[in-house]
């Protein structure tokens, strides 16, 4: 299979899934018991309790008047360009409300990824290196526990440590390093306590084929096989899990953005969900979607050049 061949197969899996969650998201929507004029007009004149007429401007104004199958033909229609509607509180265009908290998300995901990444395949390294040693049981023990905290419970304990006893940190302002480098350690440690152990399980897994064994047998160092002829080997694996960790690093970041009141897509779609401001739900959760499929087959493409270009001595 050509480059050029998987690109365009995974670019129509992308489609294809979009559509389905962009679908899923309107049905979902339309199908939930009640009137959806009435949910709509408590939305948009909050405070007030809404009446009937209220929901009448509001079935008239939206086209909810006409034929479901009616509605969801123009509403696929302007998905596929990119007009995901207004929002029924703001009443500004949903793309332009979400740029902004989209701005966020992205540069605390991207330097939170980063770090956990740099934190893990150097912990994961040195405990297959002294696999079954003191220091190897330590960090794989404190990756394990790591792990298994919840990360709304690692978000509060950053805060309370680090915000609250500390006082290292702010939570307040959008922008400065005060604020943003504890919300990347946070991240960073979701990332790392999984990471570590699969770079240590792909590790020493290399280093028990027959290959590296016959290496180390001719007398060539152990650092200098693994970084020229095991690293690439090795990588595979670890390439492959990267989009479980995205994966849960999504949801990671709507829990640790609502726990430090950080403007990010995480906070955007609490606050979406509790006014039941609809199209920027469902632009939200399509964004988020489309987000994690680009990096699943961005991830996946690197791994086909990989697995092409490892070598075996």
């Amino acid at each position: 299979m050509t480059l050029t061949v998987l690109v365009l197969r995974k670019a129509g899996i992308v489609l294809a899934v979009s559509l389905l969650v962009a679908s899923s998201s309107f049905w979902a929507v339309h199908l939930l018991p009640g009137d959806l004029a009435m949910r709509i007009a408590a939305a948009r004149y909050s405070g007030a309790q809404p009446s009937q007429d209220m929901a009448d401007i509001v079935r008239q104004t939206y086209g909810l008047d006409r034929s479901v199958w009616v509605q969801y033909a123009e509403w696929l229609g302007r998905t596929a360009q990119l007009d995901l509607g207004k929002s029924l509180v703001t009443g500004r265009d949903v793309i332009h409300d979400v740029r902004h908290n989209m701005h966020n998300s992205l540069r605390i995901v991207f330097w939170g990824f980063l770090a956990g990444v740099g934190l893990a395949v150097p912990i994961g390294y040195v405990c297959a290196r002294f696999a079954n040693s003191r220091i190897d049981v330590l960090l794989t023990s404190a990756s394990a526990v790591v792990s298994t905290i919840p990360s709304f419970l690692l978000a509060i304990f950053m805060v309370q440590v680090i915000v609250v006893d500390l006082g290292l940190a702010t939570l307040s302002g959008l922008s400065g390093w005060t604020r943003l480098w504890v919300l990347i350690l946070t991240i960073a440690l979701a990332v790392c306590g999984p990471l570590s152990r699969v770079v240590r399980a792909a590790v020493i897994d290399v280093q028990a084929q027959p290959y590296m064994l016959h290496a180390r047998m001719r007398g060539v160092p152990d650092w200098k096989l693994f970084w020229r002829h095991g690293a690439k080997n090795a990588l595979r694996p670890i390439l492959n899990y990267l989009p479980v960790v995205f994966m849960f690093l999504l949801y990671d970041v709507l829990v640790i953005e609502t726990v430090f009141n950080f403007h990010g897509l995480g906070w955007a779609l609490i606050n979406a969900v509790k006014a039941h401001d609809i199209p920027v739900m469902q632009g939200l959760i399509l964004l988020l979607v489309i987000f994690y499929l680009g990096a699943t087959t961005l991830t996946e493409i690197v791994t086909w050049r990989v697995y092409r270009e490892a070598t075996v001595p």
